[in-house]
């Protein structure tokens, strides 16, 4: 079993509250003993490349589905914390500071075509529903370029850099794009991290953050080909 996998399947364990590194939010507090291993939430990814009339690849739609846990702590901080007549509007409040504040981390998105890295931004707000008990962020990044995937290749990476997070795509819904004339497939390369860095990355404990875009090392690379 790879240390993804067995990261995958303790889910649910004793874990600690929001990120003020990372989303900005709200003060890092300690609710239970320390997990002693990185990442300590779970993001499952649904992602959709949009096309233009031109079959050119010039949008990002996204939509992260944050595990129980770290579902429930958010949750209760937008309840909290914002203004609103409903649950939905705090939930609202909550999904515009987040988009906002990972702005610092480009979304947590890389995009490149060829050697050349494609820059990408919100095109309209996000979107954080609560659904089956979990909560899914939806937001849409235009690509400052339009890329035609069938005469460069275009490929991406989804992760935290601090590894705080791990971000993986969800198996029943692979990443997709879908083009007026001919097929693409979306190659998910899974993360093969040196077992030197795997261990630096449990040896973290929730207070530290390691080396400098240690994310990298668990990223899956994503890249399209087309007929």
């Amino acid at each position: 079993m790879t240390a993804t996998s067995e990261h995958r399947q303790r889910r649910g364990k004793p874990g600690a509250r929001l990120s003020a590194l990372l989303l900005g939010i709200v003060a890092w507090a300690c609710l239970l003993p320390p997990l002693q291993a990185h990442p300590h939430a779970w993001i499952d990814l649904d992602i959709e490349l949009e096309a233009d009339t031109e079959d050119r690849v010039v949008a990002m739609a996204q939509t992260w589905v944050m595990d129980p846990l770290y579902s429930r702590y958010l949750y209760d901080d937008a309840m909290e914390q914002f203004e609103g007549d409903t649950p939905e509007a705090k939930l609202a409040g909550l999904g515009a500071e987040i988009l906002d504040n990972l702005a610092e981390y480009d979304w947590y998105t890389d995009i490149r075509a060829g050697d050349h890295r494609i820059r990408a931004r919100p095109d309209g707000g996000a979107e954080l529903v609560l659904q089956d008990g979990r909560l899914r962020f939806r937001f849409r990044l235009a690509l400052d370029q339009a890329v035609d995937p069938r005469a460069r290749q275009l490929r991406y990476r989804i992760y935290d850099p601090t590894y705080f997070i791990e971000v993986l795509h969800d198996t029943d819904t692979p990443p997709r794009l879908e083009l007026s004339t001919g097929s693409c497939h979306m190659e998910v390369q899974k993360p093969r991290p040196d077992p030197v860095v795997v261990a630096r990355a449990l040896a973290l404990d929730y207070g530290q953050t390691g080396e400098p875009d240690l994310g990298r090392h668990f990223a899956e690379h994503v890249t399209v080909r087309c007929d």
